[in-house]
């Protein structure tokens, strides 16, 4: 069976349906799947060559960057991408169309011949609008939605990542006979580094020592979990990540710090910047609780909560109606759950668990047994896998 993808970016591009998708693609190439796989050139990557491509991503048949002259609200701008997928299309001859949205350049499917001859999964990661989402898009929504639509009327099956993301996005609810929840997941070989034995990167040993990773977007939050941890003089905060808040975190830290809330908030609470693969896994190693304090549906699943979870660590998240952070934590099992934005909520939650380290080690533990139930890439790829052979065998 020969499954061509097209997603936006991939691999070593920083972002969670990136590092999803590499995963899952190696997953499914140990299930006998013959891969191709076509996206655009990110912001960075122009440095890359088709010869270490090929180097890094043997396990595929085929792999292919197409060029970008840069972004339009969040839409790579690619004259070459419909030309470079029928080529692909033409010469890798897939039986299945695997097409990652959002994705503009996804919507060239549309008029190719080669194409529509095959049957074609949509995987869903997010909404383009919605509650939480960018609301410069709701002026683009109307002009998006119709190829949106039409594609998604056209597959044959589309995957989704959580139920509640599945219960409340308006764009899938014409179309739910042809959905299926397939959570995310990941491959805990990238989580487990002999890293995890020395993780000097943690000042406070006595500390609760709490830990967030990702963009630095007003929707994850952030703010919120500093404003909570200033209140609670047994925490320790690091926050790994780049993006267009860190000045403005910068400055709430240097206020709290200066404040009537400041014991010693300035070397409590840190901003640490990026960190690579082996950094993030010597943070995760010296944490004892993970947190995603998003604030909206912006979050629309959390693939961090599953590195937290393969590393054997409890999270805290919140109660984000129609996101997937709520399902992949199971409140009082797996980690807490808190209302969104809730500062004085959050701050007495890590109080109580600064006094409960049995409570955390409890939680931990119940995490990585789900995590092996339910989030290795290994069972979610033989679903995915399960959905294409469904495809292949009605022809």
């Amino acid at each position: 069976m020969r499954v061509l993808h097209v997603g936006k970016y991939f691999a070593p591009f920083a972002g969670g349906i990136e590092n999803f998708m590499l995963d899952l693609l190696r997953a499914c190439d140990a299930e006998g799947v013959v891969q191709a796989c076509l996206v655009h050139q990110a912001p960075g990557q122009e440095r890359l060559d088709e010869e270490t491509d090929e180097q890094n991503f043997e396990f595929l048949e085929r792999f292919r960057r197409v060029p970008t002259l840069g972004q339009i609200s969040y839409a790579p701008v690619s004259p070459g991408f419909n030309r470079a997928m029928e080529r692909m299309l033409a010469e890798f001859r897939p039986d299945v169309l695997h097409l990652h949205l959002p994705n503009t350049s996804a919507f060239w499917a549309l008029k190719s011949r080669r194409a529509r001859a095959i049957p074609w999964v949509v995987h869903w990661h997010s909404d383009v609008v919605g509650p939480g989402l960018d609301a410069k898009l709701k002026l683009l929504y109307p002009f998006y939605r119709p190829f949106e639509q039409a594609l998604l009327k056209r597959c044959e099956r589309i995957i989704v990542t959580s139920p509640p993301y599945l219960e409340s996005s308006r764009a899938l609810e014409p179309w739910r006979e042809k959905c299926r929840v397939i959570p995310l997941g990941l491959d805990p070989v990238r989580l487990e580094a002999s890293s995890w034995a020395d993780a000097p990167d943690w000042r406070h040993s006595g500390k609760l020592k709490v830990l967030a990773v990702g963009r630095l977007s007003r929707y994850k939050g952030f703010d919120v979990l500093m404003r909570a941890a200033a209140r609670s003089s047994d925490v320790e905060v690091m926050i790994a990540g780049e993006g267009q808040e860190h000045r403005r975190l910068e400055r709430l830290l240097e206020k709290q710090s200066g404040g009537a809330c400041g014991d010693d908030v300035g070397a409590r609470i840190r901003l640490v910047g990026a960190v690579d693969d082996a950094g993030r896994n010597r943070l995760l190693a010296g944490c004892d609780v993970f947190c995603l304090p998003s604030i909206n549906r912006g979050e629309a699943f959390g693939l961090s909560l599953l590195e937290a979870m393969a590393a054997g660590k409890p999270a805290i998240a919140t109660r984000v109606s129609g996101s997937g952070m709520g399902w992949v934590v199971r409140d009082q099992e797996t980690g807490w759950l808190v209302e969104p934005g809730d500062v004085d909520g959050l701050a007495a939650l890590l109080r109580r668990l600064a006094s409960d380290r049995a409570a955390l080690e409890r939680a931990g533990s119940r995490a990585r047994a789900r995590f092996d139930a339910e989030f290795g890439i290994d069972a979610v790829a033989r679903e995915v896998v399960a959905v294409y052979r469904g495809l292949v065998s009605s022809l």
